[in-house]
């Protein structure tokens, strides 16, 4: 009866010595967010992020600051409608807009593609702006189109979106056994893109990949892959995780 009285006192009454404010542990913490697609959904269609968006979407760079955002990932995304001739220049255009928009606000934000930036922009209370390729259809299988997205400061891709490439299949084209190409996972070429990201430093990114990929990229990966919004199945039972 002792303990369970004890049990009972320690569940109704709070410990607050070792209790800590969340909003401390937030302001305190380097907070990163590793996939935003503002520079797709609001920047490419007319709207400022410079401005007060509130009511129209869910980002704007004064809410960075608010929210404690201390690292924006930012998503060079287009969908499955552009490819060839137009997937590649759309990319190139999102980050010289946000390149643009950087430049313009040099006391709050700067790009940042190595750690020695990282550092200097958390020290400066600015927030760190990187880029990552959101479905490889954007280098439109060419290498040298990666590279070039390397050099302009994107630090990972993720090897397909919903839409498969011709060297990777999707979680949504696996799951719905709709591959364009006729094979799951990674083809010889694809392969050669992991190897190639690996080499240059660029992180493999998984989310939105088929299973397929998943394993085939995680055999021959020789360096650490990220899922950057996805889940895992234990949790969320769904074709993308």
């Amino acid at each position: 009866m002792y303990y369970r009285f004890c049990l009972f006192i320690m569940l109704i009454v709070p410990f607050r010595p070792l209790a800590q404010s969340y909003k401390k542990i937030h302001r305190q913490a380097i907070v990163a967010d590793t996939h935003n697609d503002v520079i797709s959904s609001v920047t490419m269609h007319g709207m400022n992020i410079e401005t007060d968006l509130t009511g129209k979407t869910h980002s704007d760079i004064e809410r960075f600051k608010k929210g404690g955002i201390d690292i924006q990932v930012f998503s060079i995304f287009c969908n499955e409608k552009f490819g060839k001739d137009t997937a590649f220049k759309y990319a190139n255009a999102e980050i010289d807009s946000l390149y643009a928009i950087v430049n313009r606000n040099p006391g709050k934000m700067m790009i940042v593609t190595n750690p020695s930036e990282l550092a200097i922009a958390i020290k400066q209370k600015k927030l760190a702006c990187m880029m990552g390729v959101e479905g490889g259809h954007m280098i439109e299988d060419r290498i040298d189109y990666l590279d070039t997205l390397i050099n302009k400061g994107a630090r990972y891709m993720t090897l397909t979106w919903n839409n498969s490439t011709s060297w990777a299949s999707s979680a949504a084209d696996e799951s719905k056994n709709s591959l364009p190409f006729g094979t799951k996972g990674l083809t010889a070429l694809g392969k050669n893109i992991v190897k190639h990201m690996n080499e240059t430093g660029m992180m493999v990114d998984l989310s939105h990949v088929g299973e397929q990929t998943f394993w085939d990229a995680i055999a021959i990966t020789t360096k650490p892959v990220i899922v950057s919004h996805s889940c895992a199945w234990s949790l969320c039972p769904v074709p993308r995780t």
